[in-house]
């Protein structure tokens, strides 16, 4: 029966706590179970009506029982073992906002809509200095009396927003020395290895000034070339126009041109409308023109390098293809402008012509070997000094002179038939009979005097027969001659060879004799026809006579072969010419002589013969010559 009395009295107690409106009841006494039984007692500490065997979790605290509404105080008021539930907790701690307070950990702790309210913000930004972070801004953004830590990480002491163009080389910096040959900008000036930079530095090679495949400017583009043997770099350098056009080549990274390699500017990028160019650098603002323009690449006041055109006036002009120096020419003075042609080759799939970032193609209208003639003149071997047109044939194995057949030339042997006491006036016997040639061919000869004494008025003229095997020729001065013979086997010249001939001085010299010959005489009769019964007459003239004469009979004891001869009319001029005044035997024609009826008209002709023998020693004598015209 206490069981029962004592389970009905807390039924009791329970169901009165449950019907309460959250107000406690002042119950100070303790209870004792039905029957007496004082072993158990039930307390109630805090007068809330619920006991601790009740559920009451704080028997101290009278406004913390079972089943109350819980505040948002820090305090489980309901005794369900969760403390504020139902409140919110912005930063999630299991602690509600309205008993949180704020932390520096960039959350709005108590949540009142702002984060770190109560904690510094040097700079400023909206961030407490406690959860800031360091950017590279020249402000301490977390609060830590240090500036832009963690941006100088190369520790030169300059940071990444304070100009260090590289931050992981303690050698660059601004302000720094420019350290050549280590590919970077050290002074962080935008230029590369600046130090080497100097005029032919970097050349100018290949240039599409008139694209057909595409507009122009889309398909315009210009290769440099690094003739030398270190990288060169491009970074800073300007590129100007003669119209004033410039773009200042910039990059973040280096544009190395590497030791003999290519790089190719242009204003499009796009390979599909660009004409398939794969262009190293797009430049801005430059655009060339079709006839006349020059471009320049320049750096701090110094032309590193230029070229120039001129619609075609010195400079090839093509249309759909690039104008490009030759490979030999890499290098060389830009100016020289020989040394410049049109690309021929096509490339890639595009239907201009050229050679963007590679090795040009040869031109065939440059001399590479020097020698006179291009490819384009039929030189079949531009790169060897001995091939050429009309070259001669040195060698068995070539085909020096391009005439399709590779060939030895035959070989010239010049002599000369002389005594040591060969003076001038004296005949001079010259001999090419040694001359050979391997194959056994004939050969030609050509001879040519190719000196002669100050003073001489001999030439090869004067030789006899240039083209004899052994010509004769008549020196007309003591001194020295010198003579080339050439031959011929047909197929190809031999290389000249010479003969040097020393003439001596005649001390002593006979007057020659001159000799005319005999005098001529001759006579014609015309027949005359009488009018009016013999009132008058008509005479034709005579006809024309040829006299035959001779100056074979003159004679020099010193030099019988070399006299000259002029011959002159001393009267009788009127009817009588002279064929040639200077030969040994000339024909003096007589012609026009009048006829009179009953009448022998004669006339008279006298001439003068001068000898003159090799060294100017002269001689005369006349011959007379007699016509009689008579009319019958």
């Amino acid at each position: 029966m206490k069981l029962h009395t004592l389970a009905l009295l807390t039924l009791s107690a329970l169901t009165l706590a449950a019907c309460k409106d959250d107000a406690p009841v002042n119950e100070s006494e303790d209870s004792t179970p039905a029957g007496g039984d004082s072993s158990v007692t039930v307390t109630d500490a805090d007068a809330d009506g619920v006991t601790p065997a009740d559920g009451d979790c704080d028997d101290a605290n009278p406004a913390v029982y079972p089943g109350r509404t819980e505040d948002c105080n820090g305090v489980d008021d309901n005794c369900n073992s969760i403390i504020d539930e139902g409140f919110g907790d912005a930063d999630n701690d299991k602690t509600a906002d309205c008993v949180d307070a704020e932390d520096c950990d960039g959350i709005d702790n108590d949540g009142d809509g702002v984060a770190d309210e109560g904690f510094g913000d040097a700079d400023g930004d909206g961030i407490a200095d406690c959860v800031g972070t360091e950017i590279c801004d020249g402000v301490d953004n977390n609060g830590d009396g240090r500036v832009d830590e963690g941006y100088d990480a190369d520790g030169d002491g300059f940071t990444q927003c304070n100009e260090d163009c590289n931050d992981a080389d303690p050698s660059a910096y601004p302000g720094a020395s420019e350290v050549g040959g280590d590919g970077s900008d050290n002074d962080c000036d935008g230029s590369i290895d600046e130090e080497g930079l100097a005029e032919s530095s970097i050349w100018f090679t290949e240039i599409m000034v008139n694209p057909a495949k595409v507009t122009d400017p889309k398909g315009e583009w210009i290769e440099l070339h690094n003739p030398g043997t270190e990288p060169v770099y491009l970074n800073g350098l300007t590129l100007t126009s003669s119209s004033g056009e410039s773009h200042i080549i910039t990059s973040a990274s280096p544009l190395e041109i590497a030791a003999g390699d290519f790089f190719v500017l242009g204003l499009n990028k796009d390979k599909s409308t660009n004409g398939g160019v794969t262009v190293d650098y797009v430049y801005t603002g430059i655009a060339l023109s079709n006839e006349s323009d020059e471009i320049a690449l320049t750096f701090d006041g110094t032309t590193i390098a230029r070229l120039a055109w001129d619609d075609g006036a010195t400079m090839p002009d093509p249309d759909g293809a690039s104008v490009m120096v030759d490979p030999t020419a890499y290098g060389t003075d830009e100016s020289n402008y020989t040394a410049w042609c049109a690309a021929t080759k096509v490339w890639a799939s595009s239907m201009d012509k050229g050679s963007p970032g590679s090795e040009n193609e040869p031109c065939s209208t440059f001399d590479h070997d020097g020698d006179g003639f291009t490819g384009d003149m039929g030189d079949c071997d531009d790169y060897d000094l001995e091939v050429y047109p009309g070259a001669p044939e040195i060698d068995a194995a070539k085909d020096n002179d391009c005439d399709g057949v590779a060939e030895l030339m035959p070989v010239a042997v010049a002599a000369s038939i002389a005594s040591s006491s060969l003076v001038h006036c004296d005949y001079l016997y010259l001999d090419g009979s040694g001359s050979t040639d391997e194959s056994g061919a004939a050969l030609t000869y050509a001879w040519e005097l190719v000196s002669a004494p100050s003073g001489s008025q001999a030439t090869t003229a004067d030789i006899t027969s240039t083209t004899s095997q052994m010509p004769t020729f008549t020196p007309d001065l003591p001194g020295t001659y010198i003579f080339a013979l050439t031959v011929n086997d047909g197929g190809t010249n031999s290389l000249p060879t010479t003969l040097t001939v020393t003439i001596g001085t005649q001390t002593t010299n006979t007057l020659p004799v001159a000799n005319a010959g005999a005098d001529q005489s001759a006579s014609e009769s015309v027949t005359c026809q009488a009018f009016s019964y013999g009132a008058y007459y008509t005479c034709d003239d005579c006809s024309d006579y040829d006299y035959e004469l001779s100056a074979l009979g003159s004679a020099d004891a010193n030099s019988p072969d070399h006299m000259t001869y002029a011959w002159s009319f001393v009267s009788g001029s009127t009817y009588a010419t002279i064929d040639d005044a200077t030969s040994a035997t000339p024909t003096v024609t007589v012609s026009g002589v009048p006829a009179t009826q009953g009448t022998t008209n004669s006339q008279g002709i006298q001439l003068l013969l001068t000898v003159t023998d090799c060294y100017g020693g002269t001689a005369t004598d006349t011959v007379s010559l007699t016509f009689a015209c008579t009319g019958t």
